[in-house]
């Protein structure tokens, strides 16, 4: 017998080999576990003497456990239904992914509805879905059978000499998983016809286990398909694909060609401001964290000097309260995401004065000791000179209510990632952007690794309730992401990511550094001293305060 402890205080006496999912407790929807601090399918047998804490389906784990399942059994679905074809899950919009099935004709609604009565079909089976470890030679027999080249080409690269595989009936895929125990567990979807593809629409946290209303993102959309459509033509839509050019030695021709798209975006919008038949008064410059609006607006404003105008600058962050005064969370912990946070009062009547052709006390904010502070700088506003704002609120319109709606134009930034790890695994824009923070607050806030993950969960939760709901309001989108930037943050990841101890933050930290283990490094002396990445991993041209780390 072996003891397993349930939570803080329960401990059971089982048999050795007895799965997890017999001790699920009932009425709760429990989709994984954390054994000993690492995430685990249910299915997985105990082995020893150890802690059981219980993944619920509306835990984030929980929901990510959910949503890859159910691209398991969507691609399990697409290879019995569509055997010639070619899934490929795209990228995340409107509450889940947006996918296309590559095949001689183009899709139709039809198949769309094939592909959902598979799914059903097999969920209605509740067929136990398993995982394995494997070599090389067979997970490459594997990836050959299922025809998915995306991931044959990593397996080129990697140096592994294990990997896990699950298996559901007679299909086998390389997928890490973890999974939900069977196929039964996976009510809770639809495929939405979406042309030329199709939207996998699956339930929120607070929908759970129902779907939420379906909001398209018609503009989100757009810059997602512009960019993916921008990586193929370069033949380069997944990592595979990114290390084997990397690896040729053509890293330097890639980060030119990326960072001229970036200059060619931003000259453009900066062309359609100055181009407005009445001239805005304030360029609104919002999105989610690290999502590098920062370099983004100074960039801009160099852009907007060639148009013949005089942009000054603005940043939201510099009117935070001081920690002390900041909002409290449901946990009674300061909440630095919600709007509140914000000294709105000040921030609108420093508007409304600066609009008025008169001059400002401007405050800064330091981040480190947490407290605004004034050091006798002033700004002032010209009739010919236009305000430059940018922070996560931006888009709000709380921000800004003082100032009149047609005195705005507004820009959404994000890092909406083009490229997929293969076919069926998204490159996730939050991880992407979490490893943006962790090195810049390591870098320059004197934040731990650890630190930035025990946030991270706060700082989504604010991006979906405060900075989401407002971006399809954005006059323009900007994506900055850069195809190549996991290729020249991985080695600096990796070695702050392997110094996190802390129980449940260490498993989502390898669960990132396995990620970045298929990544091929790159250098970062071709990255040039203007582009959005140097904001995160240094020696930018615009970053003035000192590194805390070097």
């Amino acid at each position: 017998m072996i003891k397993i402890k349930l939570g803080r205080d329960a401990t059971r006496e089982v048999k050795k080999g007895t799965s997890i999912t017999e001790l699920v407790p009932a009425g709760q929807p429990v989709i994984a576990a954390r054994l000993d601090g690492k995430l685990v399918g249910l299915n997985t047998p105990l082995t020893e003497d150890a802690k059981i804490e219980f993944v619920l389906a509306t835990d984030p784990e929980g929901l990510r456990v959910h949503h890859e399942s159910l691209i398991f059994v969507l691609t399990m679905a697409a290879k019995r239904a569509f055997p010639d074809a070619r899934l490929v899950v795209e990228h995340s919009t409107s509450k889940g992914f947006y996918c296309t099935l590559r095949m001689e004709r183009a899709m139709d609604k039809n198949d769309v509805e094939i592909l959902q009565v598979k799914m059903r079909t097999l969920a209605a089976k509740d067929i136990p879905i398993t995982m394995k470890k494997v070599d090389l030679n067979e997970v490459t027999e594997i990836c050959r059978r299922n025809n998915n080249n995306s991931k044959l080409s990593l397996l080129e690269c990697t140096e592994k000499e294990t990997f896990v595989i699950h298996e559901c009936g007679d299909f086998a895929d390389w997928s890490r998983g973890p999974f939900v125990s069977s196929t039964g567990s996976l009510a809770s979807f639809e495929l939405r016809y979406y042309p030329p593809g199709f939207i996998l629409h699956f339930p929120t946290p607070e929908s759970f286990p129902e779907l939420p209303p379906f909001v398209e993102q018609p503009k989100l959309f757009l810059v997602f398909h512009h960019y993916e459509e921008w990586g193929e033509a370069l033949g380069i839509s997944d990592i595979g694909q990114l290390n084997r050019l990397i690896r040729g030695g053509k890293g330097l021709e890639l980060v030119n060609v990326a960072e001229a798209l970036h200059e060619k975006s931003i000259a453009r919008i900066a062309d359609e401001i100055a181009g407005t038949p009445i001239l805005p008064r304030m360029v609104l410059i919002g999105g989610p964290s690290s999502a590098g609006k920062t370099t983004f607006a100074k960039r801009l404003a160099v852009h907007l000097r060639v148009n013949g105008l005089r942009p000054q600058p603005l940043s939201v962050d510099d009117y935070f309260f001081d920690r002390s005064r900041t909002p409290l969370d449901e946990e009674g912990k300061p909440d630095f995401e919600v709007l509140e946070a914000v000294d709105l009062e000040l921030f609108n009547q420093q508007l409304v004065l600066l609009l008025e052709g008169k001059t400002i006390d401007r405050p800064r904010f330091d981040f480190e000791r947490g407290r605004r502070y004034f050091d006798g700088a002033t700004l002032s506003l010209a009739q010919d000179e236009i305000l430059i704002v940018e922070g996560i609120h931006a888009l709000n319109p709380r921000l800004t209510a003082a100032v009149p709606k047609h005195l705005k134009f507004k820009i959404y930034v994000s890092a909406l990632t083009q490229l997929n790890y293969h076919d069926q695994r998204i490159i996730s824009t939050s991880d992407t952007r979490m490893l943006r923070r962790m090195l810049r607050d390591y870098r320059y806030r004197a934040h731990t690794p650890t630190k930035t993950l025990q946030r991270w969960s706060k700082v989504r939760r604010g991006e979906e309730r405060y900075v989401f709901p407002y971006q399809e309001t954005a006059d323009e989108m900007f994506n900055s992401a850069l195809i190549y930037e996991l290729s020249v943050m991985r080695n600096k990841a990796m070695k702050l990511l392997h110094t996190v101890r802390t129980k449940g933050l260490k498993a989502e930290a390898e669960r990132i550094i396995s990620l970045l283990e298929l990544v091929t490094p790159m250098d970062d002396a071709a990255v040039p001293p203007a582009s959005i990445l140097r904001e995160f991993i240094g020696s930018s041209v615009f970053r003035t305060r000192p590194a805390t780390h070097p």
